[in-house]
C-alpha cells in the first residue's frame, strides 16, 4: 500500500513536470518575425503564416526593414494606402524608412504616420534637428528589454526626388548608432536594428558598432537562406516581394544568442481573410481600368528585355540621341499573350515624367564613365563621344533630380515631353509589338 501510493506521487510529479514544458519552452526564446523589401506586394499569405506562429508565440515581435511602398499598380494608384491598412491590421510592431517609402512625398508620409504606422529611423532628421520619426523604441518581451532602432540608408537623396526629401538631413548611421546605445546604456538588455543600408553596410556596420543581437536588413534584396554572424551579431535578410518570412529565435539564457532562419511562402499557403479582404477592395478600384487589354505579345519578355524596349521607345517617343534609365525604374517583364494596362503598369509603376536633356560632350562622357560602373542602368546611344558637340538624352524626370547618381542631368537643359514614361512604353508596345498578333520578329 505504501509502495502504491508513492507510485502515485511519483506519477503526480511526473505529469507536473511535463506539464511545465511549453511554458519553460515559450520563457526562454523570444521570437521575431520580420519582412522587408515589400514593395507594395500582397501581405495576406505572409498573414496567415504569422497568426500560425502568434498562436505558439503570442508575445512575438513583427516587423520589417523597409521599402514598403512603391511597386506595384495598388501602391502607386494609392499613395501606400493600401499597404498601411494592410500593416496596422496585421499589427506590425516597427518598421524602418526605407528610401522608397519617400516616393509618395512627405504629406504622404505624414499622413500614414498620423494613421499609427510604426515608423522608425533614427537618422533621418529634420532640418531642426529632430528625427522624422521614431528613432527608437524600448519593448519588453518576458522580463527582457528589447532596443529596436530603425537606420534608413544615407544614399537616400539620390535615389529620390528632391523635393521628397526636401530638408531632411541623413546622418552616418554607425554614428547614430553608436550614439544611442550609449545613451541608452543599462535600459536594455539586447539591441535589434532594422537596417534599410544594404547587405554590404550590414556586415560593416556590426564591424563597426558592437554589441548587437541582430541586424535585420534590406534595401539590397539579399536572400538570405543562412544568416550570417559577425562577431555576436546576426545578419539576416529575406529578399524581396513578400517570398519570404524571416524568423529569429533568441536564447534568453546566457548572451541572448540569435538565431535565424527563412520561412517560404508557398503557393499553397492560403490568404488570410482579414488581409485578403483588404486586397479585394483596393484592386477593385482598380480592375475596369488596369483589366483593359490593349494589345497581344507574340512573345513574353524578360524584365532586362523590357528594359531595352524602354530604351526604344524613348528613343522613337523623343528622337534624342541616347537613352538612359536606372535598372531600379523596370519593376517586371511581360506576358505572352492579352496584354493589360495593369502588366505595362507592373513593368513601369513609378509614374516618371519623360524629358530631353540637352548636354555637352564632357558631361556625356561623365555620363558613361558612371553608367560603367553602374551595368545594371539600361542606356542606349553613342559610346564614342565628340567632346565638342552636344548631345540629347532621353530619361526621366526622376533621374535628371538632383542628388541623382547622374548628377549631370540636373545641370543640363530639360524640356518635358508631356508624357509619362508608362505612357511612352505603353504607346511603343502599342505600335510596335502588340498589333503584331500574327506577325514574325516583331522588334
Amino acid at each position: 500500500m505504501p509502495k502504491s501510493r508513492a507510485q502515485r506521487v511519483l506519477v503526480l510529479f511526473i505529469v507536473l513536470w511535463i506539464a511545465s514544458f511549453p511554458a519553460l519552452g515559450q520563457g526562454q526564446e523570444i521570437i521575431i518575425l520580420h519582412t522587408n523589401d515589400l514593395h507594395g506586394e500582397s501581405l495576406a499569405q505572409i498573414a496567415t503564416m504569422v497568426a500560425e506562429l502568434r498562436d505558439i508565440h503570442p508575445d512575438l515581435l513583427l516587423v520589417d526593414a523597409g521599402d514598403l511602398f512603391s511597386g506595384t499598380p495598388v501602391s502607386s494608384e494609392f499613395e501606400g494606402k493600401a499597404e498601411e491598412t494592410s500593416v496596422l491590421t496585421l499589427g506590425f510592431n516597427a518598421l524602418a524608412l526605407g528610401n522608397h517609402d519617400f516616393d509618395f512625398g512627405l504629406d504622404a508620409l505624414k499622413r500614414s504616420l498620423s494613421s499609427g504606422m510604426p515608423w522608425l529611423s533614427a537618422n533621418v532628421l529634420t532640418s531642426d534637428g529632430t528625427t522624422l520619426v521614431t528613432p527608437f523604441f524600448i519593448k519588453e518581451v518576458d522580463g527582457v528589454r528589447i532596443l529596436l532602432v530603425g537606420l534608413t540608408t544615407p544614399a537616400t537623396p539620390k535615389m529620390a526626388f528632391a523635393s521628397n526629401v526636401e530638408g531632411l538631413v541623413f546622418a552616418d548611421p554607425a554614428d547614430t548608432l553608436r550614439e544611442i546605445l550609449r545613451s541608452q546604456e543599462g535600459s536594455y538588455d539586447l539591441c535589434i536594428v532594422l537596417s534599410h543600408l544594404g547587405y554590404g553596410e550590414d556586415l560593416l556596420l556590426a564591424q563597426r558598432v558592437p554589441n548587437i543581437t541582430a541586424i535585420i536588413g534590406g534595401h539590397s534584396h539579399t536572400i538570405l537562406r543562412n544568416p550570417v554572424r559577425i562577431g555576436n551579431t546576426l545578419i539576416t535578410q529575406t529578399g524581396s516581394s513578400a517570398r519570404y518570412l524571416g524568423k529569429i529565435t533568441i536564447h534568453t539564457e546566457g548572451d541572448y544568442r540569435a538565431e535565424g532562419e527563412l520561412l517560404e511562402v508557398l503557393e499553397t499557403t492560403p490568404p488570410h481573410p482579414a488581409l485578403k479582404a483588404i486586397d479585394d477592395f483596393y484592386g477593385a478600384a482598380l480592375d475596369l481600368e488596369m483589366e483593359e487589354i490593349i494589345g497581344f505579345a507574340p512573345r513574353g519578355f524578360t524584365k532586362n528585355g523590357m528594359g531595352l524596349l524602354l530604351m526604344q521607345a524613348l528613343l522613337d517617343f523623343s528622337g534624342a540621341d541616347a537613352a538612359l534609365y536606372n535598372a531600379g525604374g523596370v519593376r517586371s517583364g511581360l506576358p505572352q499573350g492579352d496584354v493589360s494596362k495593369g502588366d505595362v503598369f507592373a513593368v513601369e509603376p513609378f509614374g516618371n515624367e519623360a524629358i530631353v536633356v540637352t548636354l555637352t560632350g564632357p558631361d556625356v562622357a561623365e555620363l558613361l564613365a558612371i553608367k560603367s560602373v553602374r551595368p545594371s542602368d539600361y542606356y542606349q546611344g553613342p559610346r564614342l563621344i565628340d567632346l565638342d558637340r552636344s548631345y540629347t538624352i532621353a530619361t526621366s524626370d526622376f533621374l535628371a533630380s538632383e542628388g541623382s547618381n547622374y548628377p549631370m542631368l540636373a545641370k543640363g537643359n530639360i524640356v518635358y515631353l508631356g508624357s509619362t514614361v508608362r505612357q511612352v512604353l505603353q504607346q511603343y508596345l502599342q505600335n510596335r509589338v502588340l498589333d503584331a498578333t500574327k506577325k514574325e520578329g516583331v522588334l
